[in-house]
């Protein structure tokens, strides 16, 4: 489901290296500690809804992504595959735990380059790290990460989140992802905006994805 990279690949690599050397602080990635249980076998059951711009429901499903026994490694930190093929991660994909148990990583592909969508923050609208667009000298646009102290309850999980917006040269946000991420259990919920085509300037959502169960091993 994922329609652009989250955060450039430069900026990624620049944090990823910065925080992989103490990938788990001594808790596994596999156990019931880690901010996301990544184990060959551990299930997670998620509702993924698609949305109009006026908020009805196109089409609604069960996904259930699970964890695979492939894995891979960079920068010292294990990187585990999570075949979500109607979800938002898709097939193919790896997901890592890193920065001391603070942070998620993903790889698209073993020959794509680490990026990073959650890591806890200090405070509220924390910057967790951005990068610019160059690719239109005349409008250069930014995607920047901010991570959130505050909780947040959802579905009855309590959640910490972080933010991706993409601005145009005007500050504009034309694009937003939301991630929710529960210690312990992984991604909660995923939330993803685009352009409403009936007003300017402005997102709606277009996809979620929620969890609704999980089998751990």
């Amino acid at each position: 489901m994922k329609c652009v990279s989250f955060v450039a690949i430069i900026l990624s690599i620049v944090v990823f290296m910065a925080c992989s050397k103490s990938t788990d602080n001594g808790v596994s990635v596999s156990s019931s500690s880690s901010l996301w249980p990544l184990k060959a076998g551990n299930t997670f059951i998620y509702q993924d809804t698609a949305f109009d711009a006026s908020g009805n429901v196109l089409e609604s499903y069960k996904d259930s992504a699970f964890i695979t026994n492939l894995t891979t490694s960079v920068e010292g930190t294990p990187f585990f595959q999570i075949n979500d093929s109607l979800g938002w991660f898709g097939t193919g994909s790896y997901v890592g735990v890193g920065g001391a148990n603070t942070s998620l990583f993903g790889l698209d592909s073993l020959n794509a380059a680490p990026y990073i969508f959650f890591s806890e923050a200090p405070y509220d609208s924390y910057l967790i790290g951005s990068s610019q667009d160059f690719s239109n000298p005349t409008c250069v646009s930014l995607d920047a990460l901010y991570g959130f102290l505050t909780t947040y309850n959802v579905k009855g999980y309590t959640c910490y989140k972080s933010v991706e917006d993409i601005t145009d040269c005007n500050n504009n946000i034309t694009y937003a992802v939301v991630y929710y991420i529960s210690p312990g259990y992984g991604v909660v919920r995923i939330e993803e905006y685009s352009p409403n085509p009936n007003s300017t300037n402005t997102l709606y959502l277009d996809y979620s994805q929620t969890l609704v169960s999980d089998k751990l091993n």
